[in-house]
């Protein structure tokens, strides 16, 4: 980075108070994200009733129906996103995946719903790269930790509420709440349930405008640097070993987010004789509580770390968590008894919760100015097929074709352990790489 360009890409930053905003609204409308898309995993056994389906089914529905068009158009969001507003980028997407959240109620079968989940997918792919590229462009990289933690607490949040509101909606709908109400009244409670919970992305649409668009300052910088256009190949190409170690760490993490948040709910009704309402107002607490407490946690002890100079403190702090995880992994879902899973389960998400702030720290440490968008992508892709396709997949193809059905904690804790065991490994070997790429940085 040259003086002209690292000159601008300073006087581009925000007043404080503009970037909290935009940090703000981005936590609310990845919550809002994050609800649409997993409120299906409270909703998967009603689903399951009226279409006649099974476990596999139900996870291509939870998983791969979603994360097809989702990372079909990552890539090209992401280069929309660097080349045009990606607040502009960001609000069109919002309304696409809120619309078809709501058109899921009226899917009139498995293809219909797959379907209108793809295009939910498609949707959803401008969350990660408009929002990391805002924040990115909002923040020093030295204070990146705290504002893509919030970001992160959102891709907990938002599961939570999901589910949680889901949970309600099945259990009013039980009771006749929406009888007296026109249009709902004629809807089984698992549709009225995605009606409600894509609405609050519409009205969201007020909140795109506030938020802070770098696009100008883009254009100022390509037109004062005398670096070659920015490219995704050569910026692959230098960083390698490290691009590639974080690229599949930051998506087989996923895969015990991807555990809880898809297979969870259905592990507590059919497994532990929980009923909807309260899976999903306990795993909502567990959710929110944990999200808050691991991220906020792990921020500001990256925060302390990277003030005094270290400068792989992304990996680092998140080295302890990770392998603590691989024990609770297998007892949480060892657990007899509703009880003993909470607690566990509790102490788990806990220990996973920061893994979206270390993955999105990092990309934002070592992407360019003009990549931040695609950087984000990559690691969202990686997420998404490994994380959130692969990952619930697993889980049900094991349930139903090996473990058998009524053994799901069985599938649901050999994925999880597995999967924590290979992310410790590849965080260890990222360390050096990352201090490598940090320090030549530094050095420039």
């Amino acid at each position: 980075m040259n003086e002209n360009t690292a000159a601008a890409e300073g006087a581009s930053y925000p007043p404080r108070g503009k970037a909290w905003l935009s940090a703000g609204i981005i936590f609310v409308l990845t919550a809002i994200a994050l609800a649409d898309r997993m409120a299906i995993s409270m909703l998967i056994g009603p689903i399951k009733e009226e279409f006649g389906l099974g476990d596999f089914q139900a996870s291509l529905l939870i998983g791969l129906a979603f994360t097809l068009f989702y990372v079909i158009f990552l890539l090209p969001i992401g280069a929309a996103a660097d080349k045009f507003s990606r607040a502009k980028v960001l609000g069109i997407c919002l309304f696409i995946w809120s619309i078809t959240t709501v058109a899921c109620g009226f899917a009139t079968g498995f293809i219909s719903l797959f379907i209108l989940r793809m295009l939910m997918g498609a949707g959803e792919a401008g969350i990660g790269p408009c929002s990391h590229g805002i924040i990115g462009a909002s923040f020093p990289r030295k204070e990146l930790s705290k504002p893509l933690a919030l970001q992160g607490i959102g891709f907990q949040v938002g599961p939570a509420v999901g589910v949680a509101a889901a949970g309600a909606i099945l259990a009013a709908g039980a009771a006749g709440a929406f009888d007296s109400i026109p249009l709902l009244r004629d809807l089984a409670p698992w549709r009225v349930a995605f009606v409600l919970i894509g609405l609050p992305g519409l009205l969201a649409l007020l909140l795109v405008p506030l938020l802070h668009d770098p696009d100008r300052t883009r254009q100022a910088m390509a037109a004062t640097s005398n670096e070659p256009k920015a490219s995704l190949t050569p910026f692959y190409r230098e960083n390698r070993l490290l691009v590639t170690l974080m690229l599949f760490g930051s998506g087989i993490s996923a895969m015990a987010a991807g555990v809880v948040t898809g297979w969870v709910p259905e592990y507590l009704q059919r497994s532990l004789g929980v009923s909807p309402a309260e899976a999903g107002s306990m795993l909502g607490i567990i959710m929110l509580t944990t999200a808050f407490a691991g991220q906020g946690t792990y921020s500001i002890i990256v925060d302390w770390f990277a003030a005094r100079g270290s400068l792989d403190a992304p990996l680092r702090v998140g080295l302890l968590p990770t392998a603590l995880s691989i024990p609770l992994a297998w007892l949480a879902f060892s657990a007899e008894g509703s009880t003993a899973f909470y607690a566990l389960l509790f102490a788990f998400a806990l220990l996973i919760a920061p893994f979206n702030a270390i993955n999105n720290t990092v990309a934002q440490m070592i992407a360019p100015p003009a990549l931040r968008s695609r950087v984000s992508a990559l690691f969202i892709f990686s997420i998404s097929i490994l994380g959130f396709a692969l990952g619930p997949a697993l889980v049900g193809w094991l349930s139903e074709y090996v473990f058998g059905e009524e053994r799901l904690g069985e599938a649901m804790r050999l994925v999880a352990t597995a999967a924590m065991v290979v992310t410790f490994l590849l965080f260890v070997l990222a360390r050096k790489p990352l201090l490598q790429t940090m320090q030549a940085k530094g050095s420039a």
